[in-house]
């Protein structure tokens, strides 16, 4: 007897997903494409951008709006520089002693790097020409390889590159440039919501819960990478908000008008406890992280320059002596005098050292170790424009 044929089919493969199944995923991704360019174009846009800039420590908006409203492209003397130069450089003031029709600017910017200069210089080329002289600060604290802990440089190219979307090509191609940066840079050209991520993130919006239940910092969860603005360390001198009044009665709206920040004395540098005090923290911050120094981008800028046939003067600004001692003492002093001796006779330009024109009595000269009073500022501008004055 033959045996019964099986009925069982053979067998099928797994229904392939139609397209409509993926629409739902389709949509959400493309409303997160809109929302995010709706976002970006608002902040941008309004005034919120100056805001979140501003309330983050970038003043270069602020001093765009201030070049531009006096006659650019008549400027023919800019300053490059960090805090230092925001807080010590006053142009009306080194404009009367230096002469010959000068018309300077400060773009000192807190923690300012030596390849947002060169983008600076790049933009101010393009928008308002060539300026005469250029004014480059110069100190240790500057000479590092890349800044992967701040985002003040992203914050600064973004700024550049609202006003000239030209410059990416050069921006992206610098190979100086850290690769953090150009990634913020990248996203946040169709993403604000990428600039502001450590802020509204849940892991830093977490932390400000946990703070306010325990009352301490200890409860922070890990950040990857990077730092929240928030968390990332502060110049010491920020930190101290106390310190902030108003400017002296001599202090006019056309020195402020040319982008100098004028910074009123710590209260701890009234005593010399004060004084140690604000100085150990000074090192904590500027001298004791830096493992090394690199002169790659002041090189890299010095030679820009050469190639466009703009003069340089390299300027220090002084420190407080007891700021001096410690960095004398450190293992980065030799190193960073040695690298700069050897920088100099590649690029020959001119250099002035302020610290060596200190006075006899000093004076409330310094807001804190790194930062001068307006009265330092008024001081030490005048003895600058005089050393570089060709009469």
């Amino acid at each position: 007897m033959t045996a019964p044929l099986s009925s069982s089919s053979p067998p099928t493969s797994p229904p392939i997903a139609s397209a409509h199944s993926f629409r739902p995923i389709l949509l959400g991704v493309l409303g997160f494409l809109i929302l995010n360019g709706l976002f970006t174009i608002v902040v941008t846009c309004s005034s919120l951008n100056a805001r979140f800039n501003f309330s983050y420590g970038n003043f270069l908006p602020v001093k765009l709006k201030m070049l531009q409203a006096q006659q650019p492209e008549q400027t023919n003397v800019l300053f490059l520089g960090t805090s230092q130069t925001n807080n010590g450089f006053i142009p009306t003031v080194f404009n009367r002693r230096f002469g010959h029709g000068a018309h300077s600017f400060n773009v000192g910017l807190p923690n300012n790097r030596y390849d947002i200069m060169q983008a600076y210089l790049r933009f101010h080329q393009r928008q308002y020409g060539k300026p005469q002289l250029i004014l480059l600060e110069l100190s240790p604290s500057l000479q590092e390889k890349d800044a992967q802990l701040y985002y003040l440089p992203a914050l600064y190219y973004r700024t550049l590159l609202e006003q000239a979307p030209s410059l990416a090509g050069t921006l992206m191609a610098n190979p100086l440039l850290a690769n953090n940066v150009k990634q913020e840079l990248f996203t946040s050209a169709f993403s604000s919501l990428r600039q502001y991520r450590y802020t509204f993130s849940p892991v830093n919006l977490l932390g400000k819960v946990s703070d306010k239940l325990t009352g301490s910092l200890a409860l922070r969860l890990p950040m990857a990478n990077a730092q929240s603005p928030e968390k990332q360390p502060l110049e010491p001198a920020l930190e101290e908000s106390e310190q902030e009044g108003p400017p002296p009665a001599w202090v006019s709206e056309a020195m402020l008008a040319g982008g100098w920040y004028p910074k009123s004395q710590s209260r701890h540098m009234k005593t010399p406890q004060g004084i140690r005090a604000s100085v150990a923290q000074a090192r904590k911050y500027y001298i004791d992280p830096q493992s090394a120094v690199h002169f790659e981008k002041l090189e890299a800028l010095l030679a820009y320059c050469q190639s466009q046939g703009i003069p340089v003067a390299l300027v220090t600004w002084p420190n407080h002596p007891a700021y001096v001692r410690e960095f004398q003492k450190s293992p980065l002093s030799a190193p960073y005098q040695q690298g700069l001796a050897r920088l100099l006779k590649r690029h020959p330009v001119a250099r002035v050292d302020l610290n060596h024109h200190l006075p006899v009595h000093q004076g409330p000269l310094f807001a804190d170790p790194r930062h001068l009073t307006p009265e330092g500022a008024r001081l030490f501008s005048e003895k600058l424009a005089a050393v570089l004055s060709p009469s």
